[in-house]
């Protein structure tokens, strides 16, 4: 007989598609902390010994680049009052996606936000995803360079004309949003983080194990030919022991091909996609190393002291434990120029609520923004330090726990 925790997953993530990038780590560990798969990982090897061993040969180190060009979408608006806009107008929008997920999850919903708000929206693939490169470090930091890097090589900021972006980043994506902003704030005018917050998550980390080896062993266990006409049902097969849940398995397998990737597309060092068996985009062997112990992380000592004072918008998901007290005392102390959203959802809020989540991003940068720049403004003449802003948030979090 299923839980009532089972059953819960079950409706969670029955629908789940690629446009989430950490759906299924969060909300399972969450509500399955006492399951079938808690208990198979604890027959596991660690981390290190399942890579030592069950690599048939060493693992080819990848490359070690401190900054990567990261492959992008960019979507124009289609219908404009003022005619064909230009690439770069005065407030560009970069999405940013998380762990196993890529710019074309959000494809649709991007186009929502340009035409809505008339602006361009850039979605962008984070090292060792989607078309970009394969390379180490990949940590908050780094990723945060690479989007940084991105924004001033596209001039989608420029100090002459004060022209600042904006940037929307959801899960692993809303904290490298986040420390964007902290390295450096001058560069953004607002930003909207999808249900996370600037702490450490450590709980995330078990599960995060599970999923890299259910991709590792998918890989060097299942043993699927590319040209199996079955392949993709076989590699969920093969999946199915560590992850029994066909939504979960679905979402990993969005990653995998069974073809080379096309002339143009971005080639990884690490995988030889002529030897023919299926392939992760991903570098999922180098994953457990490089993935597991850094996306549960925020680099505490590396913010230590640093603001944002600009207008910031979490969308909260009220089932989903991302954003809890500690969450708000962090979130008001690095962002006090904040509100809460909370919808009612758990971390899917993509996929539970996609038209709600993106009206709710539409009326912020419409609307509420607005009332946070006066109010901001209003401070700065006072010289004032804007105390009431904590009190706002933990008022918030206390009416959302009501509501539930």
């Amino acid at each position: 007989m299923l839980s009532t925790k089972n059953i819960l997953l079950s409706s969670a993530i029955r629908n789940t598609t690629a446009s989430s990038l950490l759906p299924a780590v969060a909300n399972y560990a969450l509500l399955s902390s006492t399951s079938g798969i808690t208990k198979r990982y604890k027959h596991h090897k660690t981390q290190s010994q399942f890579a030592a061993t069950d690599s048939i040969t060493p693992l080819e180190p990848l490359p070690n680049k401190p900054i990567i060009d990261m492959a992008y979408d960019l979507h124009l608006p289609e219908r404009s009052v003022l005619g064909k806009l230009p690439y770069h107008c005065e407030e560009p929008i970069v999405f940013v996606h998380g762990l196993f997920g890529s710019k074309r999850n959000y494809f649709a919903d991007c186009k929502k936000i340009a035409n809505a708000l008339q602006t361009p929206v850039y979605t962008v693939d984070v090292r060792n995803h989607g078309l970009s490169e394969h390379a180490l470090p990949f940590d908050y930091e780094t990723i945060t360079n690479d989007v940084l890097h991105f924004i001033e090589k596209h001039q989608l900021t420029g100090a002459s004309k004060n022209k600042k972006v904006s940037i929307i980043g959801y899960s692993l994506g809303a904290k490298v949003a986040m420390m964007s902003l902290l390295k450096k704030p001058e560069t953004f005018r607002s930003a909207v983080i999808i249900d996370n917050s600037p702490v450490v998550q450590p709980e995330i980390t078990p599960f995060l194990k599970i999923f890299v080896k259910a991709c590792v062993s998918t890989l060097q266990n299942g043993q699927i030919k590319a040209n199996d006409k079955l392949w993709r049902h076989k590699a969920s097969q093969a999946m199915r022991k560590l992850i029994p849940s066909p939504g979960i398995r679905g979402y990993l397998l969005n990653n995998v091909i069974n073809k080379p990737p096309k002339t143009k597309e971005y080639k990884s060092p690490v995988i030889n996609y002529n030897d023919g068996y299926i392939h992760f985009r991903n570098p999922v062997k180098h994953m457990s190393e490089i993935a597991v112990g850094n996306v549960a992380d925020w680099p505490t000592k590396l913010v230590e002291g640093k603001q944002y004072l600009g207008p910031v918008c979490f969308l909260r998901g009220l089932k989903s434990d991302f954003i809890l007290e500690n969450g708000i005392k962090a979130i008001n102390k690095y962002f006090p120029y904040n509100e809460i959203i909370g919808l009612n959802t758990t971390h899917f809020m993509l996929n539970e609520r996609p038209n709600e989540y993106v009206r709710s991003i539409v009326d912020f940068f419409k609307s509420s923004r607005s009332a946070l720049e006066n109010k901001i403004l209003a401070d700065s003449k006072k010289g004032t330090v804007s105390i009431d802003i904590v009190s706002e948030g933990e008022q918030q979090l206390e009416g959302d726990k009501k509501e539930l």
